[in-house]
């Protein structure tokens, strides 16, 4: 179980009685359950959004239910007759579509992220060191930056063997014209604070950031495991200008299990396909400017080891 909805689970179960997660949280610290570096000033919303998330695609089978909207219980007292009633009757909330604008985006200033991006690939250790050594900021959202501002964003590759998953954008999915009902080899959205968690230090968060984007964006969930085979690649600079700053785009591999057969009927996601990475691309223009870029150093990112691993057999 995610560590966030273990700490959730043991202190509901001790209460007996909905609670939100702000106070799930500091019951949590008063037990002895959650480490004192975990307990920030939005950890809370973290712990939210977990429990919504494992509500949303695991419905029945999830162990949590809301009671009323922020509160949450466990699913194991809902026939306890010396529960109250009122603790056992669930509410059904109203999904909402992911986000477009994310508060508190990370950011570089332009000064960093010029000297990160003199070349096409950018390593990962070298993003790693200076969100290490706190040469970041954060953005009030990814549509409210600073003209210097270049934000980082976690753009996952859903691989099977040499093919990659590709969706065309709709309508409600991006807001630039230049993205609009074009094709996307990515699915993507910005690193934010709630990102950076104690379970997520190696990173700052940017693999888990995207691969609960493609679980809310494909409707996966529903008891399976998405936290294993993704992996960051590299990172790859979009050299934009205004209206349109500069990014920083994490390049994750995901390489998706047998039983991923990916179908959607969201607005924001249509005409999924397969693409084979070692078939030339006949309607470059087709794709989105970030998955063009992808696409020029797509060898760079994924295959510069295979290569290196093969030829190391050959000798």
């Amino acid at each position: 179980m995610d560590a966030y909805l273990d700490i959730a689970s043991r202190v509901l179960r001790e209460a007996r009685r909905p609670l939100p997660p702000r106070e799930i949280l500091r019951r949590g610290l008063s037990a002895g359950i959650v480490p004192s570096s975990l307990y920030g000033k939005t950890q809370h919303k973290t712990l939210q959004a977990r429990l919504s998330e494992d509500i949303l695609f695991h419905r029945e089978r999830s162990a949590f239910f809301r009671t009323r909207p922020g509160y949450f219980f466990l699913r194991e007292f809902l026939t306890d007759p010396e529960i109250p009633a009122d603790y056992r009757t669930p509410i059904v909330a109203r999904r909402r579509r992911r986000e477009l604008a994310y508060h508190q985006a990370l950011a570089f200033d332009r000064s960093s992220a010029d000297v990160l991006c003199n070349r096409a690939i950018v390593e990962p250790s070298d993003v790693l060191r200076l969100l290490q050594t706190r040469r970041y900021h954060y953005a009030s959202s990814s549509h409210e930056r600073e003209v210097n501002d270049v934000l980082v964003w976690s753009f996952v590759l859903v691989l099977r063997d040499d093919l990659v998953l590709t969706y065309r954008h709709g309508r409600y999915r991006e807001d630039r014209d230049n993205f609009l009902q074009k094709r996307s080899l990515g699915f993507f959205c910005p690193v934010v604070h709630d990102d950076l968690t104690l379970f997520d230090q190696a990173d700052h968060g940017i693999v888990s950031s995207g691969m609960r984007a493609l679980w809310v964006d494909l409707h996966l969930g529903a008891d399976r495991d998405l936290s294993g085979g993704a992996e960051l690649k590299g990172f790859v600079c979009s050299q934009e200008t205004n209206p349109n700053p500069s990014n920083l785009l994490g390049v994750v591999a995901f390489h998706a299990p047998e039983w991923l057969e990916p179908i959607t009927r969201r607005l924001a996601i249509n005409d999924l396909a397969w693409h084979n990475l070692h078939s030339p691309v006949n309607h470059y223009e087709d794709f989105d400017p970030w998955s063009r870029l992808i696409l020029e150093n797509i060898g760079g990112l994924l295959w510069s080891e295979a290569r290196c691993s093969d030829a190391a057999s050959a000798e």
